[in-house]
């Protein structure tokens, strides 16, 4: 193929034969041009051969597996182990390292490291460029220490591309005045926290964590020189402290006795000293005259107004008051028994808001002091009989007297009255009657702005179902009743009733019609079964600790001041025949119609039973109130009819969340919002959870009831084990902290807390022993649960 393009080529007959047989082969007709072409293409086989055969002694790859690899790529990877290869040969010519250029090669080929190594050796000088810039930058800046930039330089020469304190340095930019001056401002710190500044800074610590380590330090050095330098705090003895609470409450309640005794003692010897002779052993004149106007019979016998006045004019005053020095009666009967002076030291009026200021005026002038009790947001004075006041506008109002007269004019009640005027007032915050705060919620949010604090009940005592339960009677409401209503009703009672320990009942309905419906259904009813007649009987004339407490029907005006177990309500209206409902609410639906509501749904220790016939398109879709505007008791009574089935959806939803809840690995610490929070309380928490794995409730309860820390029992989801209280934010709030922790205590125990008291000063001497003791209380009560569950499960076997 050589000679093939030579003048003299045609001489040599055997080799062009050679070659048109060579260039047949490969399809190519014999020619200077062909075999050019052959031959470019033959020199690249062998180069490709070469190369492979190289590649394959370098990867261990088979050769079937080169054959199928693009003349490109198989060149770029010959390129790379050039390069290598050369880099090997020049850097590591030392001995050691000779002939072990193949297998390093070999090395970086097996993990595919080639390429990027490569790729960074040729940027490597520019980095290093950059890196030596970087330093020499940073050392004429003067703002480094020696000791950060020789780390700083470490780390990059190490290859750390992370520089988190120069992208600090730069977002910061504007403050680095601040930064230059920091030594003058160090030097302004307190000598015992220059320091620890300084050692922060050598540290170059984030601002915020250095924040908390310079607070948490003033903290603890605060707390320790006063537990040193203040005796009452370096000599607590949570032993000695427990032991005065619980002498403070044995001496308190004993003072309730003596007090009692000390005021009837006085009495009796006063009584003594006006009735009876020297001796003591019979009456004097005086007590002679006071037996005789009490016991006279027949027609010379004196009512009582005239035996109050015959003794108006005994000097020293009358002795009947000697004898009975507390009188309990109405306004109505103390206008017409007592003279119009000021014969007692006190007078009190119980629920003011019923009492009408005409009828209170009288009794004013009966008492040298008068205290007012009642509640402004419950049941007004009934005047339904009576036409309203005509105030005449013509005179104009010239003097503060008139406008005093004008202004109490419009008031209708002795509570009211009292209200307006400046009077030493205070206000009852503890909701007692409810057992379950839910009964209490609506008409706590709805009229007292959640001012009110009730008594909450242990996790353990969480009823299966919501405190208030909805009955859809679907009634219809004519002539002022509503028959469903009360055959539901009746039902409801003979389900109570047959209870092993029924509770006690009320029932109240909308007016007076529905109310003698009820009453008449109830009778029929105890006709048709006698075992419902007994337990109906023996219901009426119930009697609880100290008061009657025997089943009632009553209308929305006469239930205030009564409150039995179960409540049930008969909300009276619904539609009419033709199933046309009218928004029509009688007393409910006049001007403080929302207090008689009020009233009616705070009835309840335990349970209320709510019976409607209301249709649920109707209240579920009432509007809200437009803001400015008081709710009238139409809408409330709708709210409240509502709130009843969203309590029960609510109460069906965590029982299902309870029964699927799983045994968490990781305790959990739920902190719930507070007026008063405890950072105490939650750092505690905090560390039970991390260092015990133990999960706590912070701020459980109410702010009037608050248990700091409840522990989470480790396998009941709906229970705790104890319940830790502080000495924290609240007892800086109460008047008297010691009566408030007494009675907050002496109530979360009546519910069934077992309460560990944690004094903050202990627990800074002893944080590990306090931590144990909570612990091991904790640990106690979970036995003492189980023991107590074993013995219920043996009783029922049994």
């Amino acid at each position: 193929m050589a000679i093939a393009g030579k003048w003299y080529g045609w001489f040599c007959f055997k080799p062009r034969s050679k070659a048109a047989e060579v260039l047949s082969r490969y399809g190519l007709a014999p020619g200077a041009a062909s075999a050019q072409r052959l031959r470019i293409f033959l020199s690249a086989l062998r180069a490709r051969l070469v190369v492979q055969a190289v590649h394959v002694e370098i990867t261990g790859a088979s050769t079937e597996q080169i054959e199928t690899v693009l003349d490109g790529d198989l060149l770029e990877a010959a390129n790379h182990h050039a390069a290598m290869l050369d880099l090997l040969i020049t850097i590591h010519s030392s001995r050691a390292l000779q002939g072990s250029g193949a297998p390093v090669l070999k090395a970086l080929v097996a993990r595919g490291a080639l390429p990027s190594l490569l790729d960074g050796l040729r940027k490597s000088e520019k980095r290093a460029t950059a890196i030596n810039e970087l330093r020499m930058r940073l050392k004429q800046a003067g703002l480094f220490h020696t000791g950060w930039l020789t780390k700083f330089e470490a780390r990059l020469g190490a290859g750390d591309k992370s520089s988190p304190e120069l992208a600090s340095l730069a977002e910061n930019l504007a403050t680095l005045e601040t930064a230059l001056r920091i030594n003058a401002l160090i030097g302004q710190l307190p000598s015992l926290l220059q320091d620890a500044v300084r050692s922060l800074l050598d540290q170059c610590a984030p601002a915020e964590e250095g924040v908390a380590a310079l607070r948490k330090g003033v903290l603890a050095g605060d707390i320790s020189d006063r537990l040193q330098n203040q005796q009452k705090l370096r000599t607590l003895d949570p032993k000695r402290l427990r032991a005065s609470f619980d002498r403070y409450r044995e001496l308190d309640q004993g003072k309730q006795s003596l007090v009692r005794d000390a005021v009837q003692h006085r009495w009796i010897t006063r009584q003594k000293e006006r009735l009876l002779v020297g001796t003591g052993f019979r009456l004097n004149s005086a007590g002679a005259d006071l037996r005789r106007r009490l016991t006279l019979r027949g027609e010379r016998a004196l009512r009582l107004r005239q035996v109050v006045a015959i003794g108006e004019s005994i000097e020293g005053g009358d002795p009947l008051f000697d004898l009975r020095p507390v009188w309990l009666a109405s306004p109505e009967t103390v206008a017409q028994i007592f003279p119009r002076r000021p014969l007692f030291d006190t007078v009190i009026f119980d629920e003011a808001s019923q009492c009408r200021l005409e009828e209170a005026l009288p009794v004013l002038t009966r008492a040298k002091r008068v205290v007012v009790a009642g509640d402004p947001k419950q049941l007004p004075p009934t005047r339904f009989f009576e036409s309203a006041l005509t105030v005449s506008e013509d005179d104009d109002v010239e003097t503060d007297q008139e406008l005093f007269e004008v202004h109490q004019g419009e008031i209708e009640d002795l509570l009211g009255a009292a209200l307006s005027i400046d009077i030493q007032q205070c206000y009852l915050d503890v909701h007692y009657r409810s057992y379950n705060a839910d009964l209490i919620h609506f008409s706590n949010q709805q009229f007292y702005s959640s001012r009110l604090q009730p008594i909450p009940g242990h996790p353990s005592h969480r009823t299966r179902f919501a405190p208030i339960t909805l009955y859809r009677a679907d009634g219809v409401y004519e002539e002022r009743t509503n028959p469903v209503e009360a055959t539901q009703i009746c039902r409801i009672v003979r389900d109570l009733l047959k209870r092993a320990e029924p509770p006690s009942i009320g029932i109240a309905c909308f007016n007076v019609t529905q109310r003698d419906l009820i009453v008449e259904k109830l009778n029929e009813l105890a006709q048709e079964d006698r075992e419902f007649s007994d337990r109906l009987a023996d219901a009426r004339v119930r009697r609880g600790p100290g008061s009657f407490e025997g089943l009632f029907v009553k209308n929305l005006e006469n239930v205030q001041g009564d409150e039995r177990d179960h409540i049930i309500i008969s909300t009276t209206y619904g539609p009419d025949a033709n199933n046309r409902f009218y928004r029509r609410f009688g007393p409910l639906g006049q001007a403080g119609g929302g207090r008689r509501l009020n009233v009616l749904v705070t009835r309840a220790r335990e349970e209320v039973h709510l019976v409607t016939s209301i249709p649920g398109s109707i209240y579920r879709n009432v509007p809200p109130v437009p803001p400015g505007q008081s709710p009238g008791g139409g809408w409330l009574l709708f709210a409240y009819l509502r709130f009843a089935e969203q309590l029960a959806d609510a109460y069906e939803r965590l029982h299902h969340h309870l029964a699927e809840v799983t045994p968490k690995t990781q305790p959990e610490v739920h902190v719930r919002p507070s007026q008063a929070p405890s950072p105490f309380a939650q750092a505690l928490a905090q560390r039970l959870s991390r260092e015990h794995q133990v999960g706590s409730e912070v701020h459980w309860g109410n702010d009037g009831f608050c248990v700091d820390v409840a522990l989470h029992h480790p396998r009941d989801a709906d229970d705790v084990t104890i319940g830790v209280l502080c000495d924290g934010a609240r007892f800086t709030q109460a008047e008297d902290p010691v009566e408030w922790d007494l009675f907050r205590t002496s109530v979360l125990e009546s519910q069934g807390w077992v309460l560990h008291r944690l004094w903050t000063p202990h627990f800074f001497r002893d944080p590990r022993g306090c931590t144990q003791n909570i612990l091991g209380e904790a640990a106690q009560q979970l036995n003492r649960s189980e023991e107590k569950d074993a013995i219920r499960v043996e009783k029922r076997a049994r």
